[in-house]
């Protein structure tokens, strides 16, 4: 596939070129052909009525489009993570989960190009090109397409077992060069080697070039390739560990991962009941916009400045320690970086000092880094994300928070209050308020947002991403999505589920782990790090 940073999109013609590489690398032996690239899905709406009336949307102006640059220039956030009361409860390797599931579920493909995004004169798609033109390039049922799709490679060793790479040593003798212990060689994604041409001078081989794009993300990466081989040395065949995996995996989204991120009510009543609002199992099949647009966007604000990473990057202030900054994350990856710095120079795989160590970003009976709160800020490195070259893009290009916002204008995201009073109407039973201009107010993050919500209209007619964040904020004081943000995460995710072939949810009798875990009949991110052997 292309190499993608996070945000940005495919084009088709780009799209085919890839399949067509990938369909000549096939020819290798050593490349892994379980799940080649198939048809490409579709987007569309959940709520497709409310395209039939424009008070349900933006105005369709270039001051809107400017309004919402203004907007986004306001979602900085400048703590610093020195903030205690801006983390919430839920340990920070969910958040670079979350952002798994995504790069699992879709890969969005369009005729725009980045640059388009933030074109001054941007105008909205219509409904035609929207439904016509833009396609999901991944399989989206939940069955670890990003782990097991091309161009990821098998073992040569071991057909059955997927290829693990190999770090870097450095053979350091303090910190910050020091190995962590108990660590071996295989902890790096498979990658290409080196090359004079940065589009894949070494690329990971994973089923999502995305999955390279952070540090976190790469090593719950390499997590994943471990536990498919631990269930191969424990004497299963490819599919039969496939499928385990892919259960468990779906267990760890919808019974854990879920209930942290949404009301947990919301998810044992869609569980329950079934899904009221997105049938995954009709067809055609689509993956609705006001989740991967908007509602799946709230990572972004859960996402830290600086991290406990292990025992040489973390926040301890520890001579010959430093802080894992996300731009660090970034800069150890062959995606966002160039897999080095001035202090390690540029490794052909990751360097070995930069293993990560699970039990400081996870629950496992020791402080632990905590995600941020859900809501309408979002830190520094996020303002200044970075090209192929590792250097941030220019201008408005390189501000999350504005090419979130412009995105959702430009793909004719209902308001927010649309969407809430939808919802009402399919819910009656449910807590569902249509936030007030006083709520807003109280969720925002400064009297700088505050003013601009108020000079922009914002407050009566919100932009459907800011609202999911602000409801989080305003209602449940950023701990978890408040009612509309839940609905729509819960109602797709446990759809995608249901949609699997391997899926849980489709026994008669509830579906149990059979892994080990920590507590009878459960299984959790932890236990799935455990069993890989990366979490002591």
């Amino acid at each position: 596939m292309p190499r993608l940073l996070h945000g940005q999109i495919i084009t088709r013609q780009a799209f085919r070129e890839a399949i067509d590489e990938i369909s000549k690398r096939n020819t290798n032996p050593l490349m892994f052909t379980a799940i080649a690239p198939g048809e490409l899905q579709d987007f569309d709406f959940l709520f497709p009525e409310l395209q039939d009336d424009p008070a349900n949307l933006l105005p369709e102006s270039t001051e809107t489009r400017n309004n919402l640059v203004r907007l986004g220039a306001t979602m900085r956030d400048t703590t610093n993570n020195a903030d205690k009361f801006g983390d919430s409860e839920i340990p920070a390797a969910y958040t670079y989960f979350g952002q798994f599931v995504d790069h699992d579920i879709t890969l969005e493909t369009t005729s725009a190009t980045p640059a388009q995004l933030v074109d001054p004169n941007l105008k909205p798609l219509s409904l035609d090109t929207i439904q016509d033109t833009l396609k999901n390039t991944r399989t989206a049922t939940l069955d670890l397409d990003s782990v097991y799709g091309l161009p990821a490679p098998r073992d040569p060793n071991n057909r059955s077992k997927m290829l693990v790479g190999n770090v870097t040593s450095l053979n350091g003798e303090g910190k910050p060069l020091l190995r962590p212990t108990g660590k071996g060689d295989d902890n790096d994604v498979p990658r290409e080697p080196r090359s004079d041409d940065p589009r894949s001078d070494r690329a990971a081989l994973t089923g999502d070039p995305r999955n390279d794009e952070n540090l976190i993300i790469a090593q719950l990466h390499v997590a994943f390739l471990k536990a498919h081989n631990k269930l191969i040395d424990q004497g299963k065949s490819f599919s039969q560990a496939r499928r385990i995996l892919r259960q468990h995996y779906q267990y760890i989204v919808v019974h854990d991962f879920l209930k942290r991120i949404a009301d947990p009510q919301i998810v044992e009543a869609t569980l329950k009941y079934g899904n009221q609002l997105y049938n995954a199992l009709e067809e055609p099949f689509f993956l609705p916009l006001e989740f991967t647009v908007a509602a799946y966007r709230l990572g972004h604000s859960m996402i830290r400045q600086a991290y406990d990473f292990n025992l040489n990057f973390n926040t301890s202030g520890e001579e010959g320690t430093f802080p894992a900054t996300l731009g660090l994350l970034f800069t150890f990856t062959a995606l966002s970086g160039q897999i080095g710095n001035t202090q390690t120079g540029e490794t052909d795989t990751l360097p070995d000092n930069w293993i990560i160590e699970w039990e400081n970003l996870i629950d496992a009976g020791k402080p632990f880094n905590k995600a941020r709160r859900i809501d309408t800020k979002l830190v520094e490195p996020l303002f200044e994300l970075p090209n192929l070259q590792g250097r941030p893009e220019p201008g408005d290009m390189s501000r999350l928070a504005v090419r979130n916002l412009l995105r959702g204008y430009l793909l004719r995201m209902p308001t927010g209050q649309a969407i809430a009073c939808a919802l009402q109407q399919k819910f009656p039973e449910r807590y569902m308020p249509v936030l007030s201009s006083e709520q807003i107010e109280l969720g925002a993050n400064s009297q700088e947002q505050v003013q601009v919500l108020r000079e922009t209209g914002f407050l009566e007619r919100t932009p459907l991403w800011y609202y999911i964040l602000v409801e989080a904020a305003a209602l449940n004081g950023g701990l978890h999505l408040g009612p509309v943000g839940s609905t729509i995460v819960a109602e797709v995710l446990i759809g995608l589920v249901r949609r699997s072939k391997d899926s849980i949810l489709r026994y008669r009798r509830p579906w149990k782990p059979s892994l080990p875990s920590t507590k009878p009949n459960t299984f959790t991110l932890a236990d799935l790090l455990r069993f890989a052997e990366v979490l002591a």
